[in-house]
């Protein structure tokens, strides 16, 4: 049967305002992870597409947030190659040690630095330099505001597993911020420091 133009609308309704509170996180969540800020658009008028597709699915309202981001994720899977994210990661071995110098220091640069501190081009620059688990468990956390079984579930982790990524990620990221720190206090933008960083690997 044809839905009548009146249960189009009430569902047209329905959908922008769930869906509409959560446009700008799930742009931030796209723009850290694409090339462009038209990308990160497309992206997520693509999740938005299948979204409304899908939206008779949705069968609890409170899990609105949850259900766009698992959308998202599905469609920047496949439009993030794997080998394009590997080649500007930072090694983690050599992340670990800047933390473990900066732990050993009198520096006061945690994490919450990168939060409280940093401006979002810097902490986007941060989170593109380490790797995407990690980068992905603590924006969730930290900047979207998941609780740890919302992450879990989103993910398909146990909570440990979660648990265990924000925890690491924040480290890295702490670690990230101090060996960079000098260059972002001159005013070079998060994208020169990625290519700087680049160019000291090859």
């Amino acid at each position: 049967m044809t839905p009548s133009v009146a249960s189009l609308a009430h569902r047209q309704t329905r959908f922008e305002t769930l869906v509409t509170p959560h446009l700008s996180a799930l742009l931030g969540f796209a723009a850290r992870r694409l090339a462009t800020a038209t990308d990160a658009e497309d992206a997520v008028q693509d999740a938005c597409a299948r979204a409304w597709a899908a939206f008779d699915d949705l069968r609890d309202d409170t899990r609105v947030r949850a259900w766009l981001f698992t959308i998202l994720r599905m469609v920047l899977v496949y439009q993030v190659g794997r080998e394009a994210r590997r080649q500007r990661l930072v090694p983690i071995s050599r992340l670990d040690s800047v933390h473990e110098a900066l732990v050993a220091s009198d520096s006061d640069a945690v994490f919450e630095e990168v939060v409280d501190r940093l401006d979002r081009e810097v902490l986007a620059a941060a989170l593109e330099a380490i790797p995407e688990d990690f980068a992905t468990a603590v924006e969730l956390h930290d900047l979207v505001g998941f609780k740890y079984a919302e992450i879990a579930d989103l993910l398909g982790v146990p909570i440990g597993t979660v648990m265990s990524r924000i925890s690491r990620g924040r480290r890295l990221l702490a670690a990230v911020v101090a060996e960079r720190r000098r260059a972002w206090a001159l005013g070079v933008s998060g994208d020169a420091v990625v290519s700087l960083s680049r160019g000291r690997r090859t």
